[in-house]
């Protein structure tokens, strides 16, 4: 039988996708489930279905990418996230301790309630109008973070920078030294910090993925995951804190019916990873000639699981494009899927779903973005909110 070529799909812009990609991600479910984007040199896959069987076949979707042609091995060393078991597994049951749900409530649960009322009480200082990503739900996910890590004395606008200055580096596509130089400069940064922790893992608080990972894992990739964890770690819950705020104010009947006590914040959180997924996509090597919607991808071709629009897929949510929280949400990739599926999405639903958002809807009674309709989004790979001014009853 031949071969059936992915269609080319060379309408695809990664300046469009980075200021809206979900009519983009329409059209391709429409027209090219899979489909090769030359000027990505990748092949995209982004319906529900592919996404979900892709992840699950880690022996044709390899997570190893050539160390040569890898911008994260570049800007971050080679994490767990790209190795395949058995050495991916091993790597992540080093780190589990600091991040099952026992860990969570037995060691930082108090960390991140502490942390939510300390950020809480900053936006009551600054007062109605606040940017509520930059004072809360940056330096929140930060300190938790550095808790988490077990990392000491880091300052969360510097937690922030480096974690900008790696997806920067992860990328940097066209090579560009600036950048480069940028992200070399953060790692050292951060193997500096890394030296502390370890120099310090003897005063260690709680079950940091530092203290569980020295023992049993090599410091080359200690430091590579930890370098990891910093990068996606900051953005996740941040850019879903801000998502969920700016979602219940853009669709206020949802809003009522989570105050009212007829939806959980839990089920903010699952619509919200859903609705404006945190990571849109996750790179995977072909290993072999494999077919996928009926068109032959080749061996050795970079892959983009496209989540974000997996999770917008009117074959498996009805009316995805509204965020409704009487839907079952919890089939969504946001944290991807199988083997890979991320490790620390215990942490994020503690972290934003049970304490964080309740707590600042408590707090701040009426709280609610203050142009839902003008709030910038950014990113295709990452996204979230760029800045939420808010306000609340006085």
């Amino acid at each position: 039988m031949s071969k059936v070529l992915a269609p080319v799909a060379d309408w695809v812009d990664a300046g469009t996708l980075s200021l809206d990609p979900y009519p983009t991600y329409a059209r391709l479910r429409r027209e090219a489930p899979v489909a090769h984007v030359p000027h990505l040199d990748r092949y995209f896959v982004s319906t529900f279905r592919d996404c979900f069987d892709a992840e699950m076949d880690q022996t044709t979707f390899s997570s190893h990418e050539d160390a040569g042609r890898s911008t994260m091995f570049r800007s971050m060393g080679r994490p767990m996230l790209r190795k395949d078991d058995p050495e991916h597994k091993a790597e992540r049951n080093a780190m589990a301790p600091a991040l099952r749900p026992v860990a969570i409530k037995k060691h930082w649960r108090s960390v991140f309630e502490s942390n939510a009322d300390k950020y809480i009480q900053a936006l009551r200082e600054q007062g109605p109008g606040v940017d509520l990503f930059e004072s809360f739900a940056v330096p929140y996910a930060a300190d938790n973070l550095s808790a988490v890590i077990g990392l000491r004395d880091v300052p969360a606008t510097l937690m922030m920078q480096w974690s900008h200055t790696l997806i920067r580096g992860t990328g940097n596509v066209t090579n560009d030294p600036a950048v480069w130089a940028q992200t070399d400069a953060a790692r050292e940064q951060i193997d500096e910090a890394i030296d502390h922790a370890l120099e310090s893992l003897s005063h260690a608080e709680g079950p940091s993925m530092i203290s569980s990972m020295a023992p049993v894992m090599s410091e080359e990739s200690l430091r590579a995951n930890v370098r990891l964890t910093i990068s996606g770690g900051m953005n996740e819950p941040s850019h879903v804190i801000s998502s969920a705020v700016w979602a219940l104010s853009a669709f206020p009947l949802q809003r009522e019916r989570v105050l009212n006590l007829e939806r959980t914040w839990r089920d903010v959180f699952e619509e919200t990873a859903r609705f404006q997924s945190p990571v849109g996509m996750y790179p995977r090597r072909a290993t072999r000639d494999v077919e996928l919607s009926g068109v032959t991808i080749p061996r050795d071709a970079t892959v983009s699981l496209i989540v974000a629009s997996a999770n917008r897929d009117e074959r498996q949510f009805d009316e995805p494009d509204v965020f409704d929280l009487s839907r079952d949400s919890t089939s969504h990739l946001a944290f991807g899927n199988g083997t890979h599926i991320c490790a620390g999405n215990w942490v994020a639903r503690a972290m934003v779903g049970e304490i964080a958002l309740p707590r600042l809807y408590d707090a701040l009674p009426g709280l609610e973005a203050v142009d839902p309709e003008s709030t910038e989004f950014r990113g295709w790979v990452f996204r979230g909110t760029t800045s939420l001014p808010v306000s609340w009853a006085a």
